[in-house]
């Protein structure tokens, strides 16, 4: 290509297969290369568009740079992308086009396709301006005063957070001895900090200014004078919350990308600030709006803002109230909203519509990305709901119809021969409750919720989801997944669920357990909904044992008293009970904490035994089972390498006790 022959080698950046010389990387490794930028990068679209990847690679060209977009022929929709969608029992042909229809449109109507005669290499040379400059004069005065503060930085990709983190690190440094920690999702996602704090991209780990895991500022008490954290939003909420705790005289701040490709930061915003403005240090609020490595109302990042929606808000205000309402007034809705399932075909043809539903999403969830959109747009196994006053979105709900699995698949999920893809409830109910029936149940799943945040706390929710159980009258059990809050969890039990399960370990989007509630309808359903309520019965207490010895915070007092209560009387287990779920967990795919009970009761019983068994499987089943203790320090008694290798070694070891008692296992047996 012409553009390409005018650049260095290592200017240019293929995704895919390149010619020799120039640096290649595969899709799924674009992520890993984020703060770095190109001059030009080349996106091969001919197996399908993904559209996290084509965001971060908008993200990676510097101004005046070219993202190359090498399109399939204009006959020739891509599928490969469209294939990871056909989730079973859909095959590829039946998943939707619509998003890369819409692509299409965006592509044809942009202004930002130029000819390759006009590409001139880019002045890669970069100018902090006032406002940035400004920015990093608070920050140095915040961080080097002598009372505790939190500071937080929020812009969109490219506005410079890092640079001014670092210049303002840089500045500190050399009028106060502090500690200073800087911390993020990785060590390379903090590279640009250490940039433009010491010269050197190359995070250190010892000294004045290092660079400090997250997890390991939760383990220390005001170790640190600074604590500066980059794209904070990529945090559990509950961490961040720990961090903040631990360090009760320190200068904080964290920064973090408002919008953006790799998912929004509205957790962040609306989760953790408002806890901070009721923590007490002085909270400060700052902001970048100009973007320094390219110009303002740059035609790429305008193109991609709008062909991935990253923009996408809710409904204006003033459009949904009368005109004498005003923000934060509890009045009368004018009339009552009415529900529809939303036809996707004219959906992705509605920009209107589109942006309602989708901004009202990324503005409610954690971290919405791209590819949620697509999915949203094409994929055979989901439903959009809507509640619409005066035509626009006001409540929406995206729910996948699951489950309907034939009676061979669920016995192979449930022996742990393999996963499937598209059908989390059934999965979970096989693979980690470990009820082989659950799959055959044909089930409608909650994926995301949410309301106009103008109208909450006017039963919109409930009225939406109402709406739906009434949409699928042959839907056998209803459930959803979600990041458990005592709020949502209370919510889902007004609309007749109740909770069947706590996951082992909290969501890497939200930091909260994983909680799985259901509402049964068919016979069958509710009978398998009464035997997963005795499990959790038997098993909570230990569940939340496990939860409190690994997660960053305490779980929340009102989180804790919202799962406990309703639960059923215990009914006692005969041995052969016990003996068939020890030996489903020991030949199946069950985690520990599903049979914790059970396993605990068993190990405790045969402590003769474990005596004889290996000096590692004593001390890993005595730290973990016996003593419930954090999976980090079970790592260091038992001497394993890292903690996912302590965690591998829970079931063999138990499997070894439990073979040295009563004999082989063999599959028939499970």
């Amino acid at each position: 290509m012409s553009v390409l022959a005018q650049l260095p080698p290592d200017e240019v950046l293929w995704i895919g297969d390149a010619p020799p010389g120039l640096t290649q990387v595969a899709p799924g490794g674009v992520r890993r290369l984020l703060g770095q930028a190109f001059s030009a990068v080349v996106l091969d679209l001919h197996d399908g568009l993904s559209a996290d990847v084509l965001g971060q690679c908008a993200g990676l060209v510097f101004g005046g740079g070219r993202l190359l977009l090498r399109l399939p022929p204009t006959d020739a929709a891509p599928l490969t992308k469209q294939a990871e969608l056909a989730v079973y029992p859909f095959l590829p042909h039946e998943v939707g086009q619509r998003f890369w229809a819409r692509f299409v449109r965006c592509l044809a109507k942009t202004d930002a396709c130029l000819p390759a005669s006009s590409f001139a290499a880019p002045d890669r040379c970069v100018t902090p301006d006032a406002e940035q400059a400004r920015v990093v004069d608070q920050l140095v005065a915040g961080l080097s005063a002598a009372s505790p503060s939190l500071w937080t930085l929020i812009a969109d990709r490219g506005r410079g957070k890092s640079s001014a983190l670092g210049l303002a690190l840089r500045q500190v440094l050399a009028v106060r001895p502090w500690r200073i920690a800087v911390s993020a999702e990785s060590p390379a996602a903090a590279q640009e900090i250490f940039r433009f704090a010491t010269g050197d991209p190359q995070p250190p780990t010892e000294g004045p200014l290092r660079f400090v895991e997250p997890r390991q500022l939760t383990a220390v008490h005001d170790a640190f004078d600074v604590i500066v954290i980059d794209e904070a939003a990529q945090l559990p909420v509950p961490l961040l919350v720990s961090i903040t705790q631990r360090h009760p005289l320190a200068r904080l701040a964290f920064a973090s990308t408002g919008r953006g490709y790799e998912g929004t930061g509205r957790g962040f915003v609306l989760r953790f600030l408002a806890w901070a403005a009721r923590e007490g240090r002085p909270l400060v609020l700052l902001s970048l709006a100009r973007p320094v490595r390219w110009a303002p109302h740059d035609p790429l990042e305008r193109f991609v803002d709008h062909a991935l929606a990253l923009d996408a808000e809710p409904a204006p205000f003033d459009e949904l109230l009368p005109a004498s309402s005003s923000a934060g007034e509890v009045t009368a809705l004018a009339e009552p909203p009415v529900h529809r399932l939303l036809d996707r075909d004219a959906l992705a043809n509605d920009e209107q519509l589109l942006r309602d539903f989708f901004g009202l999403l990324v503005h409610a969830h954690y971290r919405t990305t791209p590819s949620d959109l697509h999915r949203m747009l094409d994929a055979p196994n989901l439903d959009l709901h809507a509640l619409l006053l005066r035509g626009r979105v006001v409540a929406a709900s995206v729910v996948a119809r699951e489950g309907g699995l034939s009676a061979a698949l669920c016995a192979q999920l449930h022996k742990g021969q393999g996963r499937i893809r598209g059908h989390a409830l059934p999965d979970t109910l096989i693979s980690h409750a470990g009820y082989v029936e659950a799959g055959q149940l044909q089930v409608v799943r909650s994926v995301r919720i949410a309301v106009h945040p103008a109208l909450r706390r006017r039963r919109l929710a409930a009225l939406l989801v109402e709406q739906i159980h009434r949409f699928y009258p042959q839907a056998e059990l209803f459930g959803t997944v979600f990041g458990a809050t005592a709020e949502l969890v209370c919510f889902r039990r007004q609309l007749g669920y109740e909770l069947v399960r706590i996951g082992a370990s909290r969501g890497s989007r939200t930091g909260e357990p994983a909680a799985v509630m259901l509402r049964p309808v068919s016979p069958r359903a509710k009978a398998l909904f009464a035997a997963l309520r005795q499990d959790l019965a038997l098993n909570l207490p230990l569940q939340l044992a496990l939860l409190e010895a690994d997660g960053e915070v305490c779980l929340d007092d009102s989180l804790r008293e919202a799962v406990s209560v309703h639960l059923p009387a215990l009914r006692s287990l005969s041995a052969e009970q016990r003996h068939r779920l020890i030996r489903h967990y020991l030949l199946g795919p069950q985690p520990f904490d599903a049979l914790a009970q059970v396993l605990t009761d068993y190990v405790s019983s045969h402590q003769a035994q474990l005596a004889q068994r290996s000096v590692r499987e004593q001390r890993l089943l005595t730290a973990r089972v016996l003593l419930r203790l954090p999976w980090a320090q079970v790592c260091r008694d038992a001497a394993y390498p890292t903690i996912p290798a302590a965690m591998r070694a829970l079931r063999p070891a138990l499997r070894a006790l439990y073979e040295s008692v009563e004999g082989p296992l063999t599959q028939d047996m499970g």
